[in-house]
């Protein structure tokens, strides 16, 4: 007998109601990866009950930013609904773009979850609320000049003229749409060369080698490029992991990405930890997504806590406090 929307865990309903918007006759792709196979399989095992639905499993990708095999790029072509539980997001590579700008595919990126998301924290949110906050937030998330300060001991000002904002609502209901719930924020790319000062890093790391941040990793910012890295172990993990592309371009500060879903909390995993509210991420690497022009093979997302930022001197949020 086939499953019914009130049978389903409530991050699946979410899933496939608040999130999409599916509907019956819609062609549904979950795409996942021999790490994350289990997450795969649970959104799998719900959606073929209710829609008409392919699981592609893909060997584990590098990082974040990393393309996609060839199977993957074609079916997110010929669906209406991806679900990508995978290890690192495909938000960012040219193959989910490219689908998303031939205007059918609805991407929803479920990267780094674990089986407690569907139960707990930020899937549980009311989304046409956090909509509201979302479309509140955007028309003051834009000017010429960014700063961002936190209790933690974060200075960095950088540019942003001519960037919009990049909205993620937490849902993907259009063609074309994409997003990775439980996530929401609004988003800017800095101008590239622009960024000075320095970050400190005190929240999460989502990657598999770090995710919660026990000891604070400061960074050092000059013309939009991390220069310095230091701290403890995890500054060491870090830069490690950045050091293996071998390319200057990670290095990049490509995004500047305000969390607005009050039920997501810090747990070590991107989607709730990024989305968190009163943090922000500074995502570094490729830029493509926020008007910039760096393609780099990494984009990596990391947490600060409690932040200030303001924009041509107008506070948009105060020690985690929003004020528009």
């Amino acid at each position: 007998m086939k499953a019914t929307l009130t049978e389903l865990p409530l991050g699946i309903k979410q899933l496939f109601t608040s999130i999409t918007h599916l509907k019956e006759g819609e062609k549904v792709v979950v795409i996942t990866d021999d790490t994350k196979r289990e997450i795969g399989e649970f959104v799998y095992k719900y959606s073929k009950e209710l829609f008409e639905t392919s699981l592609i499993v893909m060997p584990t990708r590098s990082g974040h930013g990393d393309e996609p095999t060839e199977a993957v790029k074609a079916a997110i072509n010929d669906c209406d609904v991806a679900f990508g539980a995978t290890t690192y997001s495909l938000y960012h590579t040219k193959a989910r773009l490219d689908a998303s700008k031939n205007g059918r595919l609805r991407w929803i990126g479920l990267q780094d979850y674990a089986l407690h998301m569907f139960e707990e924290g930020g899937l549980t949110a009311d989304f046409d609320e956090v909509t509201e906050t979302v479309n509140r937030v955007a028309p003051h998330y834009e000017g010429s000049t960014f700063t961002l300060t936190a209790t933690g001991g974060t200075h960095m000002v950088c540019s942003i003229e001519g960037r919009k904002p990049v909205l993620d609502f937490g849902t993907a209901r259009v063609p074309g749409s994409a997003s990775f719930p439980p996530n929401a924020e609004v988003a800017l790319g800095p101008v590239e060369g622009t960024a000075n000062g320095v970050l400190v890093f005190d929240g999460s790391i989502p990657h598999p080698k770090l995710n919660l941040i026990q000891e604070p990793i400061t960074c050092l910012v000059k013309d939009g490029f991390i220069t310095e890295i230091s701290g403890g172990r995890e500054a060491e993990i870090l830069s490690a992991i950045l050091a293996e592309f071998n390319d200057p371009t990670v290095y990049n500060i490509a995004e500047l990405g305000l969390g607005l879903n009050k039920e997501n909390y810090l747990c070590g995993h991107m989607a709730p930890d990024e989305g968190s509210f009163g943090n922000i991420h500074i995502g570094i690497g490729k830029n493509l997504n926020f008007g910039g022009h760096v393609n780099s093979p990494l984009h990596l997302d990391m947490v600060i806590k409690n932040v200030t930022c303001e924009i041509d001197g107008r506070y948009i949020m105060k020690n985690g406090e929003l004020l528009v």
